[in-house]
């Protein structure tokens, strides 16, 4: 992630936290009944708005920063959904928030789910895998070419995909040093 995706991540998880808290606040204070009668509008729009709030959060911490090229996006989607479908997750995430109120439980929950959706997404990235050929592999037999993704447009590199144009910039910091 970058630092606005840091930012933006950190906001809603802090607005989550916010509304989460005050939901905890709120049912160790009054029951469940009066809250669900007596303070029905307050009590629904703080639920409609940590409904919102955890949404826009698991979403952020999930999928951020998996790129699709547009010519596998329907793929990818297909499989993003069926991956959080089969997951369970979705359900445990509810229950994080809106049950047990816990912003720590609800950040683990969604990280496993952008795990296992990073997962999913192995088996059509390696349908696309292809050779990136450096200048470098050109000139020096010993220079082996880079594994190249055309779905997320990443080459393969100790253990995890870099996006290729941070691949190339830093490959270029490293002959001008």
């Amino acid at each position: 992630m970058n630092g606005t995706q840091d930012q933006q991540t950190a906001l809603l998880r802090e607005e989550l936290s916010k509304l989460l808290s005050t939901l905890k606040h709120n049912r160790e204070k009054v029951s469940l009944d009066v809250l669900k009668t007596k303070y029905k509008k307050g009590y629904d729009t703080l639920c409609k708005g940590i409904k919102h709030s955890a949404s826009d959060y698991a979403k952020q911490l999930a999928l951020c920063g998996i790129r699709i090229h547009k010519d596998y996006l329907d793929e990818a989607v297909s499989i993003i959904n069926e991956t959080i479908a089969g997951s369970g997750i979705l359900k445990q995430l509810s229950r994080a928030a809106f049950s047990h109120q816990d912003i720590a439980e609800f950040d683990s929950l969604a990280l496993t789910l952008r795990e296992k959706i990073l997962n999913s997404l192995e088996s059509l990235y390696a349908k696309h895998l292809g050779l990136y050929i450096t200048p470098e592999c050109l000139e020096n037999p010993d220079v082996l070419p880079l594994i190249y993704c055309r779905v997320n447009h990443c080459i393969w590199q100790d253990g995890k995909w870099i996006p290729l144009e941070l691949a190339i910039a830093a490959q270029s910091k490293e002959k001008s040093a």
